[in-house]
């Protein structure tokens, strides 16, 4: 039962940090995406 907690809990820390990672990505593809398009302008 406590492996099952434990599990539990390191299993949505994993899930958080990756949520995190791909939050920034994804800002940071946009922010990418509008320095590549003012620079051609």
């Amino acid at each position: 039962m406590i492996g099952f907690i434990i599990g539990l809990f390191v299993g949505c820390f994993i899930g958080v940090v990756v949520m995190a990672l791909m939050n920034a990505s994804s800002k940071a593809d946009e922010q990418l995406k509008n320095y590549k398009n003012n620079k051609t302008e």
